[in-house]
């Protein structure tokens, strides 16, 4: 009698398969799968996902993650080295690296292959390093706590459609720069560390979330939003954005953050935001607890402002948080009368709060008066 062969299944695999499988695993063992196969051998030089993550790192105390930091450092030199082909995405989020030279040699082996997500986050008060404007056919591009300043040469990414900027440090004229010259550019997600009046003209723009700290926000070049989301108790603060001089036809959603019902600035704006934004669905808001300090804003405010005829005709969710005083129950209470096709009404009370009780019944009055609205309550 013959040998019984054995079939060799993983060897026999497609390259795309194999692909798949090495991304939905961690990239250490990734280059481990050498060993499986002569076909395996190399195919984790060819992986055009690389993520290099805190998981990669693992976990342990301050020392030993540091000493740890430095093997994740030397790990990513060699696989760039090694690597062979495009990467399309490459991530690399640590809180403990520090090492702006690595960086800077990643980024210049990253930008010689075809690179198209880039995601970047946690390395702190590194100036982010020219070789990243040099990545042309960026689609995505993700910086956490960098030093944004472009070369002077810079004229943009004209494939780039998500833009992310958390914690970096960053001047006006660069943000406003860098966002112009993406002609593309649909979403964009920017959280401020120093106080500034932003313009944003961005004619695609369809998603736009901005926190910290802003003395000022123009949203008058973004005709397209379909969704707005502000989060800076700043802009509340100050005489700022009280007119909306735009109809947004396009826009859905909206969430405003750090916002405080009893100051006058604060729902002026939001006031003429709603006014002009006549097909919105959802819409979110976080209550601020701070004191007003600015002109108060009555109770009868909504009724007094709004025209009598106006009507949410397409609101359909509503959720607030840290729910506490009258100001946001009256404006519950507004919501309800002027929505007819509302579904959902999700409210919280701030964590911890004496007045949750009497939040809660005075919301469960509201909703007996409009038994065609789901009223949910959340956690605080």
């Amino acid at each position: 009698m013959g040998k019984c062969s054995r079939k060799d299944n993983i060897s026999d695999l497609p390259g795309n398969i194999i692909e798949k499988i090495l991304t939905k695993i961690p990239i250490r063992d990734a280059v481990k799968t050498s060993i499986l196969s002569k076909k395996w051998r190399y195919q984790w030089t060819t992986m055009t996902q690389l993520i290099f993550d805190e998981v990669v790192v693992g976990r342990g105390t301050y020392d030993e993650r540091k000493t740890a930091e430095k093997k994740l450092a030397n790990f990513i030199t060699q696989f760039l080295l090694l690597h062979d082909g495009p990467i399309h995405k490459f991530k690399v989020t640590s809180s403990y690296l520090t090492m702006s030279t690595d960086v800077d040699q990643w980024l210049r082996v990253i930008s010689r292959k075809d690179i198209e997500e880039l995601i970047i986050g946690d390395i702190t008060d590194i100036r982010t390093p020219s070789h990243i404007f040099s990545c042309q056919q960026l689609t995505r591009l993700k910086l956490c706590m960098f030093v944004v300043k472009p070369p002077l040469n810079f004229q943009g990414f004209p494939f780039l459609k998500h833009l992310n900027l958390l914690h970096c440090t960053v001047a006006l004229e660069v943000i406003e720069n860098l966002i112009s010259s993406c002609p593309l550019l649909e979403k964009f997600e920017f959280l401020n560390l120093d106080e500034l009046a932003l313009s944003v003209r961005a004619p695609n723009m369809k998603h736009l979330m901005l926190g910290g700290n802003f003395r000022d926000v123009y949203l008058e070049h973004t005709p397209l939003l379909v969704s707005l989301s502000l989060n800076s108790s700043k802009i509340w603060e100050d005489s700022v954005l009280v007119k909306v001089p735009v109809t947004y036809d396009s826009l859905k959603v909206i969430e405003l953050g750090g916002i405080n019902f009893e100051a006058m600035n604060a729902v002026s704006y939001a006031l003429h935001l709603i006014l002009q934004s006549p097909n919105l669905q959802e819409l979110r808001i976080i209550e601020a607890n701070s004191c007003v300090h600015q002109e108060a804003a009555g109770l009868d405010f909504w009724e007094k402002q709004m025209p009598t005829d106006f009507t949410f005709k397409h609101l359909k969710v509503v959720k607030m948080l840290d729910v506490s005083k009258e100001h946001e129950i009256e404006f519950l209470k507004f919501v309800l009368g002027r929505s007819p096709v509302l579904e959902m009404m999700s409210v919280a009370p701030p964590y911890y709060s004496r007045r949750q009780m009497n939040m809660v019944n005075e919301v469960l009055r509201l909703g007996q008066a409009f038994p065609n609205v789901e009223i949910k309550f959340l956690d605080p």
